[in-house]
């Protein structure tokens, strides 16, 4: 793939996800509340939609690293992407089926196979923006994107 669509690539992943961030923060003040209830737009940001882009994404990147566009390796380009993204993240391949319970579960369903919070923010430090806490899993948008954001950034210097 060629530089110019990577960047193009690497604008739309960043943006979509801000974007979603920034209507969530929005929708808790009262000045976002009213231009969003004028514009038509419920409250709040897209978690579902956020959570299925930044796996796809995660896909996506895991193509790219492996240099790999065929058909059929769609979990193996994800899991090794996924492990890019922290230790946390490497950890959670070992003992959870990920890419099946997350990624095929929001795409193929638009829900997680298992009982799982999304959620846009956190309060609580994390080692990882997916996990299990010996329950549920959960999924946190804000935190997913930060450690995307850092990883994607170092393959795309690397594969320009």
């Amino acid at each position: 793939m060629d530089n110019a669509l990577i960047g193009q690539a690497k604008t739309f992943i960043l943006s979509d996800i801000k974007r979603e961030l920034a209507r969530a923060d929005a929708s808790e003040k009262l000045l976002g509340k009213i231009f969003l209830r004028l514009a038509g737009v419920s409250r709040g940001g897209g978690n579902f939609v956020a959570a299925l882009s930044l796996l796809a994404y995660t896909e996506y990147a895991g193509r790219l690293k492996m240099n790999d566009f065929s058909d059929g390796n769609s979990r193996k380009n994800f899991d090794e992407f996924f492990a890019d993204l922290g230790a946390g993240y490497k950890q959670l391949l070992t003992q959870h089926k990920i890419y099946k319970i997350f990624r095929c579960g929001l795409a193929h369903e638009y829900y997680v196979k298992k009982d799982c919070t999304i959620y846009m923010r956190s309060s609580k430090p994390l080692t990882a923006g997916i996990g299990h806490d010996g329950k549920n899993f959960f999924f946190v948008v804000e935190k997913y994107y930060e450690d995307f954001k850092i990883a994607f950034e170092a393959l795309c210097t690397k594969l320009v």
